[in-house]
C-alpha cells in the first residue's frame, strides 16, 4: 500500500480509539439520565437523518477543494460534540436532538472523506486488503478503547469516569487533526453532480443500493441495542467493556484471517457463510434475553460478521472501477450513505414505533430477529452482481 493509505489507516485508528472510547458509553450515559430506550433511539435516528444530509454538503465541498478539507471538518465537528458533552453534563438527557444532529454532521463530514479517500489511495488489486486490515485496526482500537472506558468508569465515583472517557476523546480528535495535516490529495476539479446522488445510475449500482439500504437496517442499529441490553442485563460498565474486549478482538482475528483467505473468487461464499452465522447469532436472543444468549450473540457476530462485510464494502468500488466512472466516485458514495441510512432510519423509526405503542413483553426479542434477517435481503441483491465473476 502507498504511504498515504497508511497514513489513512493512521487516522482510521485514531479515530476508531477515540469513538470506541466513548460512543457505547454515550449511550449508557443517556440510558442513565432518562432509563428509556426510546430516548437512546431518537439520539441515534437524528444521526441517521443527518449523515446524509451532511454528506451531500460534504460531497459538494470535497469536489470543490478535495476530501481532507471534509476529513478535518468532521473532525472539528466531533471536537464540538465533546466539549458539548462535557459542558452540558447532568443535563445530556435533555439535548438529545442536539447532540445526535452534532454527531450526525461530524460522521458525515468525516466518513465521505474517508470513502472517497480510500477509493483514491487504493486500487482493484489491493483494496480487499486495506479494507481488511482498516477492519482489523478498527477492531483492535473498539476491543482496547471500551475495556479502557469501562475501567475509568469503575474506577471513578458517580459520573466522574464518564467525565474523563469524553475528555480523553476529545484530546484524541485533537490530535487527529494535526495527523490529518499529513495528508495530502489532489484537487478533485469538477462540478458536484446533484442527479447522480439521487438517482438509481447503472444496473449494478441499482442492485448495491438495494443491498446497502437493507444492510442499513442491521449493522449500527443492532449495535446500540446490544450495548445497551449488555449494561441493561448486567447493571455494569465494567461487564459491558469486557465483553467489547472479547467481541473486537476475536473481530480483529476475523478481519484479518478474512483479508487474507478471501480472494476474489471466494468472495460470494464469504458473504453466504457470514450472512448464515450471523443469523444464528441473533436466535439466542429470540429465546430469552440474558447474558448467555448476548455472550453467544457477542461471540458469533464478531468472529462472522467481517466474511459478509468486507465483500460488501469492496463491491462499492469495484463497480466504479468496471463502469468508469472514477470521477463521480464522490456523488456514488453520497448516493450510497442515503441508501444506508434509509435503512437505519426505517429500522430505527419502527424501533420507536413499537416501543411507544406496543408493551409486549418480548418485543425486543422480535425485533432483533425482524432486523437479524436484514443481511439475507442484502444478500438477495449481491448475488446479482456481476463483479463477483471477475
Amino acid at each position: 500500500m502507498s504511504t498515504k493509505a497508511k497514513i489513512l489507516l493512521l487516522v482510521s485508528g485514531l479515530f476508531n480509539l477515540s469513538i470506541g472510547l466513548s460512543n457505547v458509553f454515550v449511550n449508557v450515559f443517556l440510558w442513565k439520565k432518562s432509563s428509556s430506550l426510546i430516548v437512546i433511539a431518537q439520539y441515534n435516528l437524528m444521526q441517521y437523518i443527518f449523515i446524509p444530509i451532511t454528506f451531500i454538503f460534504a460531497g459538494w465541498l470535497s469536489k470543490r477543494k478535495n476530501g481532507i478539507w471534509s476529513l478535518r471538518l468532521g473532525i472539528v465537528f466531533f471536537v464540538v460534540f465533546f466539549i458539548l458533552i462535557l459542558l452540558l453534563k447532568d443535563d445530556v438527557a435533555t439535548y438529545i436532538y442536539l447532540l445526535g444532529i452534532l454527531f450526525g454532521i461530524a460522521s458525515g463530514f468525516y466518513w465521505l472523506a474517508f470513502h472517497v479517500l480510500s477509493f483514491d489511495f487504493t486500487g482493484t488489486n489491493n483494496r480487499d486488503t486495506f479494507n481488511g486490515f482498516n477492519g482489523s485496526i478498527a477492531a483492535v482500537a473498539y476491543a482496547i478503547a471500551p475495556f479502557t472506558a469501562a475501567y475509568i468508569i469503575a474506577n471513578n465515583p458517580k459520573l466522574v469516569g464518564y467525565k474523563i472517557v469524553f475528555a480523553i476523546s476529545l484530546a484524541l480528535f485533537v490530535i487527529l487533526i494535526l495527523v490529518s495535516l499529513l495528508l495530502r490529495s489532489e484537487h478533485y476539479g469538477k462540478k458536484f453532480n446533484f442527479n447522480k446522488i439521487l438517482s438509481k445510475n447503472c444496473v449494478e449500482w441499482s442492485l448495491l443500493r438495494k443491498s446497502i439500504a437493507a444492510w442499513g437496517m442491521r449493522d449500527y442499529v443492532i449495535l446500540f441495542l446490544i450495548g445497551i441490553l449488555i449494561f441493561k442485563t448486567t447493571k455494569s460498565e465494567w461487564i459491558l467493556g469486557k465483553l467489547s474486549l472479547v467481541s473486537y478482538s476475536i473481530s480483529s482475528a476475523a478481519f484479518a484471517i478474512e483479508q487474507k483467505l478471501i480472494k476474489p473468487k471466494r468472495r460470494v461464499f464469504s458473504m453466504h457463510m457470514g450472512a448464515i452465522l450471523i443469523f444464528i447469532a441473533v436466535l439466542g436472543l429470540l429465546v430469552k434475553i440474558n447474558y448467555n444468549s448476548l455472550l453467544f450473540y457477542v461471540i458469533v457476530d464478531a468472529a462472522f460478521m467481517p466474511f459478509f462485510f468486507v465483500p460488501l464494502m469492496s463491491a462499492t468500488f469495484n463497480i466504479l472501477n468496471r463502469n468508469h466512472e472514477e470521477d463521480l466516485r464522490v456523488e456514488y458514495i453520497v448516493n450510497k450513505e442515503i441508501a444506508l441510512n434509509t435503512g437505519r432510519i426505517v429500522s430505527t423509526s419502527l424501533l420507536i414505533m413499537l416501543l411507544t405503542f406496543m408493551k409486549m413483553d418480548r418485543m425486543i426479542n422480535y425485533f432483533l430477529l425482524f432486523i437479524g434477517c436484514a443481511q439475507f435481503i442484502s444478500l438477495y441483491f449481491l448475488r446479482k452482481l456481476t463483479i463477483w465473476e471477475g
